[in-house]
C-alpha cells in the first residue's frame, strides 16, 4: 500500500467538493489509491510539501470525478423516465371490484341497523387482531436484530483479536480501545481494519529502526544443549598432568 494513501483518503473525505458528489467509502478508497500511486514527491518531502502535492492532485482529478458523477446521474434519470413508478392513486388492474360495494347486490340485512352493527364489530375485531400481530412482529424483529448485532460484534472482535495476536501491550491497548467503538456498517469496520494493519506496520517499522523485534515475534529459546563439564576437552597441560599420575 502506498505510504501516502491514508493521507489522500483523509483529504478526500474532508474535501467539500468531493463530499458533494456523494461517493461511497468504497469508491473514495479506489480514488485515493489511484491518486496516491500517481503522486510524484521526493522521498525527503516535508509534511507541507506532501499536503500541497495531495491538494494539487485532488484538484486535478476533481473535474473528472464531477463528469463521472454527472454521467451516472444522467443514466439514473433516463432509467427513471423509461420506467416510471406507478401512481398510488391508480387502481391495480389485478384487483377485482368488491361485489359488496355494489348497491344492487347488497343483501337487505346489511342495509339495516343490525347489519351495520355486525360489520362494525367485525372491523373492530380485525383491527385488534392486526394490532396484536403487529406487536408480535415488532418483538420478533427486535429479537432478530439483537441476535444479529451480537453475532456481528463477536465476529468483528474475533477478527481484531486475530490481527493483534502476539502484539503485547500494543495489542492490549488497541483491543481495549476497540471495545468502545461503534460502526455504522461493515464498510466502516473494514476501514478500521485497514487502518489497524497500517498502524501495526508503522509500529514494526519504528521498532526495527530501534533494533527491536517485530510485534508478535518472540525469540525462540536456545535449545542447543550445553556441553557437560565432563564433556569439555582437556587442555594439553591437563593431559600431561594426567599422564604423570
Amino acid at each position: 500500500m502506498n505510504k501516502y494513501y491514508r493521507k489522500v483518503l483523509e483529504a478526500l473525505k474532508t474535501n467539500r467538493d468531493i463530499k458533494a458528489l456523494g461517493f461511497s467509502r468504497k469508491e473514495l478508497k479506489g480514488v485515493a489509491a489511484n491518486v496516491a500511486n500517481k503522486l510524484q514527491l521526493k522521498d525527503d518531502a516535508t509534511d507541507e510539501e506532501v499536503s500541497e502535492g495531495i491538494s494539487d492532485a485532488i484538484d486535478d482529478v476533481l473535474p473528472l470525478l464531477q463528469l463521472t458523477q454527472s454521467a451516472a446521474d444522467r443514466q439514473v434519470s433516463e432509467y427513471k423516465n423509461a420506467h416510471p413508478a406507478p401512481d398510488d392513486d391508480d387502481p391495480d388492474p389485478d384487483d377485482d371490484p368488491d361485489p359488496d360495494d355494489d348497491p344492487a347486490r347488497r343483501s337487505p340485512s346489511r342495509k339495516g341497523k343490525k347489519g351495520k352493527k355486525d360489520s362494525d364489530d367485525d372491523d373492530s375485531a380485525t383491527l385488534n387482531a392486526i394490532k396484536e400481530l403487529t406487536k408480535a412482529v415488532a418483538t420478533l424483529q427486535g429479537d432478530v436484530t439483537a441476535l444479529k448485532s451480537g453475532n456481528t460484534t463477536s465476529s468483528r472482535t474475533a477478527k481484531v483479536r486475530e490481527l493483534l495476536k502476539d502484539t503485547g501491550k500494543f495489542g492490549e491497548r488497541r483491543l481495549k480501545s476497540f471495545s468502545h467503538m461503534k460502526f455504522e456498517n461493515e464498510e466502516e469496520f473494514e476501514d478500521y481494519l485497514d487502518e489497524l494493519k497500517e498502524d501495526i506496520e508503522e509500529e514494526n517499522k519504528e521498532r526495527l529502526e530501534k533494533g527491536l523485534e517485530k510485534l508478535g515475534r518472540i525469540p525462540a529459546p536456545d535449545t542447543k544443549p550445553q556441553p557437560k563439564e565432563e564433556d569439555k576437552l582437556m587442555s594439553d597441560d591437563e593431559v600431561k598432568e594426567l599422564a604423570q599420575m
